[in-house]
């Protein structure tokens, strides 16, 4: 980060040069540095309270100084003026709570004035650094936290086993029991090799942290995810070994399904943040006079982009909640119909063809209006997403007996049987979708069938591999209206 700042400030103030001095105890370091010369002086210390930097450091001002090189009391305060270069522009980085956390110096090779809008352009390029500096610090202290909660929490697992300096099973707790299926009258005075036809053991002095390995439980293979510590007597040598396991077998697949739902978030949320920051920097550009027709189409693209964005992050932030049991709803009587066609509307442009099925009468359903307006998006999108181009898409909605049912059906690539027990757990795509390079999180199923859960209702797909999708979902009726009985 201090590479990319040092980098930054020269070009913004067209200096020659910039460092980044960071305190040390009573001495303030040069963290990053840039421009010709510069190489050898990363590293560099200076007093705390010493001319140039140390001023700007102990009074948190800036200090400006049009030609370094006439005092000799300056040249020999600072490591760049010393290389040669003359002109000096310091300004503060403040730390929380308004600690001074560093400085962020320019220079330039000739005596240049330094004007009071550079100065402030500094300041302002300062504060950015500084919180950036600020966010840097805690992300380290948070992961150093992790670390340690990950180093505590190593060895409580659910199977717990300890052997003696012979490798005989000494403590084979009843979660272990359950684990490997071996009873522990079975298990003690016994190795692990006789016990489980495998050795646990690492062979190392010093284990390295948790291993996967697999055994057999009544013919079926289980993966466990072992930790071990050695114990030793006084003299220092090996007195025995505990192990810490746990069942992980279904994990493996929800751990694959995590990574490819990090590698799809992170290209889905890169290929908008790309174009907003290609048609930003085009806009800055000051060689080039756009007309106002060209701003408004460079203007309409990122707020096109920051769009897709904000339903990216709602996605996740959708996910959260949930997880933290803080969904809202607030149910009453909708009509399903209205619903339905208002989002169809809004995707009507697109360039498939849409075939609407409702009936003349009102649908009523005791629902949340937004809920079911975000669970029906969700499936309308998913049907224009993996449905190929100029393809039919129906919707529709009916009374089955005291429930409401709408569907979505798409002649898109289907859903092999195998996965369609997983498509609405969260973060799982299909593998033929990521096959074929379909956008997408895989999070939108998951989000609406946690909402129909939420309103009392269920929800299911129906599918032919290669011939499409039929999604469906269902919500209590609405109980009469006192006007629905006077029409009676």
């Amino acid at each position: 980060m201090l590479d990319e700042v040092v980098q930054q400030a020269p070009a913004l103030l067209g200096a020659d040069a910039c460092a980044v001095l960071t305190p040390e105890e009573d001495e303030l370091v040069v963290g990053a540095a840039f421009g010709e010369g510069t190489e050898e002086v990363v590293g560099a210390r200076v007093s705390a309270t010493t001319w140039l930097s140390g001023d700007v450091f102990q009074s948190r001002a800036p200090v400006a100084i049009e030609n370094a090189l006439v005092d000799e009391h300056l040249a020999g305060a600072d490591a760049l003026v010393a290389a040669g270069y003359s002109a000096y522009l310091g300004v503060p980085l403040v730390g929380p709570e308004g600690a001074p956390a560093g400085v962020l110096a320019v220079y330039a090779r000739r005596p240049r004035a330094w004007r009071a809008e550079e100065i402030e352009a500094l300041q302002a390029l300062a504060g950015n650094t500084s919180a950036a500096l600020a966010n840097a610090e805690l992300y380290s202290r948070v992961s150093l936290e992790k670390e340690r909660s990950v180093a505590i929490l190593a060895n409580i697992a659910d199977g717990i086993v300890a052997v003696d300096r012979d490798g005989r099973v000494v403590l084979w707790n009843a979660a272990a029991e359950q684990i490997t299926g071996v009873p522990q009258e079975e298990a003690i005075g016994h190795t692990t090799v006789q016990v489980l036809q495998r050795d646990l053991e690492s062979g190392d002095e010093a284990p390295a942290g948790q291993r996967l390995v697999s055994i057999l439980r009544g013919g079926e293979e289980v993966w466990l995810s072992l930790s071990e510590a050695v114990m030793r007597d006084p003299l220092g040598a090996v007195a025995g070994r505990i192990f810490a396991f746990r069942d992980i077998s279904s994990d493996r697949m929800v751990e694959q399904v995590k990574s490819d739902f990090v590698a799809a978030v992170s290209h889905e949320l890169r290929t908008p943040l790309t174009s907003i920051y290609g048609f930003a920097e085009t806009l800055l550009r000051q060689d080039i006079p756009f007309g106002e027709e060209e701003r408004r189409t460079f203007l309409g693209y990122i707020a096109s982009e920051s769009g897709r964005l904000t339903e990216i992050v709602d996605q996740l932030l959708n996910v959260a909640r949930l997880d933290a049991g803080d969904l809202q709803v607030e149910l009453g009587r909708i009509d399903v119909g209205s619903v339905v066609s208002e989002v169809v509307e809004t995707v009507e442009g697109d360039d498939h063809r849409f075939e609407i099925d409702l009936p003349e009468e009102p649908l009523a359903a005791e629902a949340d209006p937004d809920k079911v307006r975000q669970v029906f998006n969700i499936l309308v999108e998913n049907a224009l997403r993996y449905s190929p181009e100029g393809g039919k898409v129906t919707v529709g909605a009916r009374r089955n007996a005291d429930r409401v049912e709408v569907r979505v059906v798409d002649e898109g690539m289907g859903i092999p049987a195998a996965e369609r027990e997983w498509i609405f757990r969260k973060f799982y795509r299909a593998e033929s979708a990521a096959r074929d390079g379909a956008a997408g999180t895989g999070l939108g199923l998951f989000i609406a069938k946690e909402l129909v859960n939420a309103m009392g209702g269920r929800i299911w797909v129906d599918s032919t591999e290669g011939e499409g999708s039929s999604f469906a979902f269902e919500l209590p009726v609405a109980e009469p209206s006192d006007s629905d009985e006077e029409g009676e």
